[in-house]
């Protein structure tokens, strides 16, 4: 008897794939190597489409290309620059949410001819509005969304046009994909794995309609509980999509694997205070993520090159590295370097952060540059940073600070300490458990102790020398054994179930 399919869902890193695999992206795609290489043919990559609720499988010949070459990088089209006033800009605004209710009625229907002349003529729109203005926009829909609840589901499906548009992704490969030939047949298919963003579509309806109808076996990987936890430091939209998405995974989900033992223990203890079929622990199991450190130098001159253009002194420089957002806690930090500059001047080296600007921080990013209580140059900001870089940033670094109020996982974390780099972190217990007894977690309430180890650090080599001897016993975890171990789980449940229903047909 032949062995049923394993779909694997790439639709987040197909929908992002013009975007450096970090973060989610990474673990999507390293969940296709595992399987792949581990289960050959039975394993096949697909992506989603909502339009006709079904999954369709990624031919071969560009599914390299599409997912892990990041081949698909289209010329992006011009769009305007913003008016030279605010007013001007509103106007803008103003005329671009009228022309896309006009599109709208032109092009009504579901079917696939309207939904796409739809989108190109709203998407043709949006580049006559500029990046700014978008933003500006998008702040009063989300104000606006207080009031009227239902604008929720159209500022999620305007974000993803105008990302789409803003990266000349609107004439896309998708129609080659999503053709009759290659949709899913759902009685071919044993099991389904999700390691992405599942909460971005109703892929999670479809998932749970196919394990009811055709005995699908789904499981999901969980990276957080951010939304659900922390949903006041979660951006907008998430924090509307997640939850539902959540609700429909746990009423009918067969194994999940979790980043962290602190998402294991989060998830369970939310499944059990909300009324949800019990978990069984055994079958909710924490397979941590890889980090395989760039730890091979750059040559002697690209290195050179890196901190001049940078304006860094190699070794005096303390870094921070993650998307700019509330709950990364980079108030706290900020806060925490304008006390060290005013009680050690002259003593307190430049704080780097390293990460793209998220939401609802444009207001402490122009707090940081216009502060004039702060030296020239305290704090830096780079959001441009590659990936070889970034390494270099590390090895260079002085020490780390990662002072996040919640995380799933802590990458910085380890990615610091695989460097060697000595790592202060807030007490979140997934940093801690990142950290394995080798950073050094302080509370957020400690301020002291946190002006204090800093200083330490910066001016008392004993302590430094110390510091740098605790962050040498970390042991980095490869993505090879984040695979191995994923695969491995995924058999033992697929040994016990198929030995359970021979014991029952006994």
């Amino acid at each position: 008897m032949t062995e049923k399919t394993i779909l694997i869902d790439l639709t987040t890193s197909y929908a992002f794939r013009h975007w450096k695999p970090m973060g989610i992206l990474r673990v999507e795609h390293e969940v296709w190597r595992g399987f792949q290489a581990h289960f050959g043919a039975r394993a096949c990559g697909v992506i989603y489409d909502g339009a006709r609720d079904g999954f369709y499988r990624i031919p071969q010949e560009i599914f390299d290309e599409l997912i892990f070459r990041n081949g698909c990088h289209p010329v992006a089209p011009e769009r305007a620059v913003s008016a030279r006033s605010r007013w001007r800009s509103w106007m803008r605004i103003g005329r671009f949410l009228w022309r896309a209710q006009r599109s709208r009625k032109r092009f009504r229907g579901a079917h696939e001819a309207a939904r796409s002349s739809r989108e190109e003529a709203i998407a043709g729109e949006l580049l006559h509005l500029s990046v700014q203005e978008y933003g500006l926009m998008r702040r009063a829909l989300v104000a606006l969304e207080r009031v009227f609840p239902a604008l929720a589901v159209r500022i999620q499906q305007l974000d993803a046009l105008h990302h789409r548009a803003h990266y000349g992704l609107l004439r896309t490969v998708h129609e080659d994909i999503c053709t009759p030939a290659n949709r899913i047949d759902p009685r071919e298919v044993g099991d389904y794995v999700s390691a992405g963003g599942f909460w971005s579509d109703d892929r999670y309806r479809c998932a749970y309609r196919m394990r009811t109808e055709h005995g699908w076996r789904v499981r999901y990987y969980i990276h957080d509980l951010i939304p659900v936890l922390w949903g006041h430091l979660a951006e907008p939209t998430t924090r509307k999509t997640y939850p539902p998405a959540l609700h429909w995974m746990l009423w009918g989900v067969d194994q999940v694997w979790t980043n962290s033992e602190t998402t294991r223990c989060d998830l369970l203890a939310h499944a059990q205070a909300h009324g949800y079929p019990a978990l069984d622990p055994e079958k909710v199991e924490p397979i941590l993520l890889g980090a395989d450190a760039a730890l091979g130098a750059s040559e002697a001159a690209i290195r050179a090159g890196i901190f001049v253009h940078r304006q860094l002194e190699p070794g005096r420089f303390v870094l921070m590295v993650g998307t700019q957002e509330p709950r990364k806690n980079y108030d706290f930090v900020y806060r925490l370097w304008r006390a060290l500059n005013e009680r050690h001047p002259g003593e307190v080296m430049p704080l780097v952060w390293v990460g793209q600007p998220g939401w609802l921080i444009g207001p402490l990013l122009e707090m940081v540059r216009n502060d004039t209580g702060l030296p020239h140059g305290a704090i830096r900001i780079f959001a441009d940073v590659e990936d070889a870089e970034l390494a270099e940033l590390y090895r260079a670094c002085r020490f780390t600070i990662y002072a996040s109020h919640y995380e799933g996982w802590g990458l910085p974390v380890v990615e610091a300490l695989s460097h060697g780099k000595p790592c202060l972190t807030s007490d979140a217990p997934a940093l801690i458990e990142a950290g394995g007894g080798a950073s050094e977690p302080i509370g957020l309430f400690e301020g002291e102790r946190w002006l204090a180890r800093c200083h330490g650090l910066m001016t008392d080599e004993a302590a430094y020398a110390g510091a740098l001897a605790r962050a040498a016993r970390f042991r980095a975890r490869g993505w090879g054994a984040f695979r191995e171990d994923l695969t491995s789980s995924f058999e033992a449940l697929d040994s016990a179930t198929k030995f359970q229903v021979r014991e029952d047909a006994a």
